[in-house]
């Protein structure tokens, strides 16, 4: 393993004056390689065995692994936020005040087994906008 300073001297470059000098963005990058390194490290020590393997053989699939994921959950998200947008916007008529004066509202109603809590906010023109949900 590269120490911090074994790192920075790979991305040092001579000045006109011929004293070593740093870009922002290489420093940058020596900054993300310190971190990559120690990243990797820290997934050789703590690997996880799936009946005797590793789950996952090297630090680079742990990351494609991870990163997979992150954007199927991210996907999932956007998909239940537009149903919960959807649902909470065919129901709020049966939810709107009577009173003009009212700014906020929230109302609860079950989807697919689970409640979950809209919160609605009138804009400047007088409309309601789905501000939240959980």
């Amino acid at each position: 393993m590269k120490s911090k300073q074994e790192i920075l001297n790979s991305y040092y470059a001579a000045g006109s004056d011929g004293n070593p000098e740093i870009s922002a963005e290489d420093l940058l990058n020596a900054m993300e390689a310190y971190k990559d390194q120690h990243a990797e490290a820290a997934f050789n020590a703590a690997r996880s065995l799936n009946q005797n393997t590793y789950e996952f053989a090297t630090y680079t699939d742990y990351v494609n692994h991870t990163l997979l994921t992150a954007q199927k959950e991210q996907e999932n998200r956007n998909h239940l936020d537009e149903a919960i947008t959807l649902v909470a916007n065919s129901i709020l008529p049966n939810f709107l005040p009577h009173d003009n004066t009212v700014g906020e509202l929230s109302f609860s109603f079950p989807m697919r087994g689970i409640n979950y809590t809209a919160f609605y906010t009138k804009d400047a023109k007088g409309y309601w906008q789905l501000s939240n949900w959980q």
